[in-house]
């Protein structure tokens, strides 16, 4: 290695099991290789060990889940739900290590990581995406009662629910629903360029909220499915990072190369999802700072509204943000009624700016994949409060 190379070495173990009408499938894979990127030059990608001059051993990565055990869990979750359910199980074991200009001493970082996707039937025969992701092992998370329980209410929610007509009425969004937007509308207009252009320095001291948000990012959050010292640049994480203040961006998230290119400093959020990718500026846990409401007072302060109890399939197309709106409830008079409705929202990136009111409890989304530019990650935490929006556009 030279002083202009940048070496990024790793040991991984991938398992994916399936549970669906086929039956049940499992796939595993063993990956040890890496990437040498010189400046000026191509890119070079290799296989198995680095040469033993470069002096970047790797330890073994944890052992994955006993995939019998893993196997069982998903097919009783698939017994439970119906057998119209499609279940995938997945988990990541790797270590990582990053070496070059600016990395410090070479360093080792573990990573342990799950997600469980697909789609549960109802017993009408409706169809109700799952995503649970984190770190750390997952298959004795398949079976939690607590998950069981919520799941199996949304379920039969969902079978009773109505079309949602289409209009925008003032909305309470539990945690979990304003986890996406929050991601999607502010999370992701934080982040720099991919490649570092253009150059979206622009954006800092725009509005991005209302006055009442206030946005941190932060790797080493307590229960945060993102954890990490150290980005896939090697540059060593500080901690909490104020990113929106009385909802205007003030600072970007960058890794290596965005922050070169914006003159800034990197923040420790160059991610990505092997060594063979380049690493990308990504959120680590973005956590929104709570209010004081309690949530029944949200309810009772929207009068005639809506109550959005989940969302799921998040997307942000430049200056659209749109969501699947799982499963919705009518507020009457203050009250969540028990009609249940079922749709989309299709929202103007600026949604956040319609904030008026903040619940007094966050709490981290059961939800940390993101699929950015084709890279998935399965540790990218949302903390969020429920929300009152004094408008939300949905559509059936």
């Amino acid at each position: 290695m030279t002083a202009a190379e940048v070496v990024r070495v790793e040991r991984a173990l991938g398992a994916v099991l399936s549970a669906d009408g086929g039956g049940g499938r499992a796939h595993r894979t063993d990956f040890h290789g890496g990437r040498l990127e010189r400046a000026g030059a191509d890119v070079r990608i290799f296989s198995g060990p680095p040469p033993a001059p470069w002096r970047l051993p790797l330890p073994d990565p944890e052992p994955l889940d006993d995939p019998g055990g893993a196997a069982a869990a998903l097919a009783a979750l698939r017994t439970r739900f119906g057998r119209g359910s499609r279940l995938h199980y997945t988990q990541m074991s790797s270590v990582r290590v990053v070496a070059g200009p600016g990395t410090g001493d070479p360093m080792p970082q573990r990573r342990r990581v799950w997600s469980l996707t697909g789609d549960l039937r109802t017993r009408g025969g409706r169809t109700v995406p799952v995503g649970r992701s984190g770190r750390g092992p997952g298959a004795a998370r398949l079976p939690e009662p607590a998950w069981l329980d919520t799941i199996g209410r949304l379920l039969a929610a969902v079978d009773r629910a109505e079309a949602l007509e289409t209009g925008a009425p003032p909305a309470v969004l539990s945690p979990q629903a304003a986890g996406v937007l929050l991601h999607e509308a502010a999370g992701h207009f934080a982040e720099g360029a991919a490649d570092g252009t253009p150059v979206l320095s622009h954006r800092l001291r725009c509005r991005v909220a209302g006055e009442l948000v206030c946005l941190d990012d932060d790797p080493l959050a307590e229960g945060g499915p993102a954890h990490y010292d150290r980005d896939d640049d090697g540059i060593t994480a500080l901690g909490r990072q104020r990113i929106v203040v009385d909802g205007v961006l003030v600072r970007q998230l960058h890794s290596a190369a965005s922050a070169a290119r914006a003159g800034a400093m990197p923040t420790a959020n160059g991610r990505a999802a092997s060594v063979l990718q380049r690493p990308l500026p990504r959120m680590s846990n973005l956590i929104c700072r709570p209010g004081g409401t309690a949530v029944d007072e949200l309810v009772e302060n929207v009068g005639h509204g809506l109550f959005v109890h989940r969302l799921a399939d998040g997307i942000r197309f430049g200056d659209t943000v749109e969501a699947r709106l799982v499963l919705g409830e009518v507020i009457r008079s203050g009250r969540r009624t028990g009609n249940y409705v079922t749709g989309r929202v299709r929202e103007r990136a600026d949604v956040l700016t319609r904030i008026v009111e903040l619940g007094d409890r966050g709490e981290f989304t059961d939800n940390a994949l993101c699929g950015k530019d084709r890279q998935m990650l399965f540790d990218v935490g949302t903390c969020a409060p429920a929300i009152r929006f004094s408008a939300l556009r949905c559509t059936s």
